[in-house]
């Protein structure tokens, strides 16, 4: 999820992203939580498999909650500790862009 210089992956930051403003969208839209997974692959550009894995990797950090169905679609959302740090990074990204 990081690489040498400890910044987050472009992969991983794109799903962040993706998932935080769809859970903005939901706030004005009565909805099901969170973004299907095939919406959200074709959203950042990555293959399922990818995908899948790098949702692993979130979930097991807490940051992202999966909801997968027998069917094998499934739909995931930003946890509120992911939206915390979300929002953490997009204002230190935002103060390192001002500099």
């Amino acid at each position: 999820m990081m690489n040498r210089d400890d910044r987050i992956d472009d992969a991983v930051l794109a799903i962040l992203s993706a998932l935080h403003a769809e859970t903005i969208g939901e706030r004005t839209h009565n909805i099901e939580p969170g973004m299907s997974l095939a919406k959200l692959s074709k959203r950042v550009e990555q293959r399922m498999s990818t995908l899948r894995r790098h949702l692993s990797a979130l979930e097991s950090s807490e940051l992202v909650s999966v909801i997968l169905n027998e069917d094998g679609t499934g739909r995931a959302a930003l946890t509120p500790f992911g939206m915390a740090i979300f929002d953490a990074l997009d204002e230190s990204r935002a103060a390192e862009i001002a500099r």
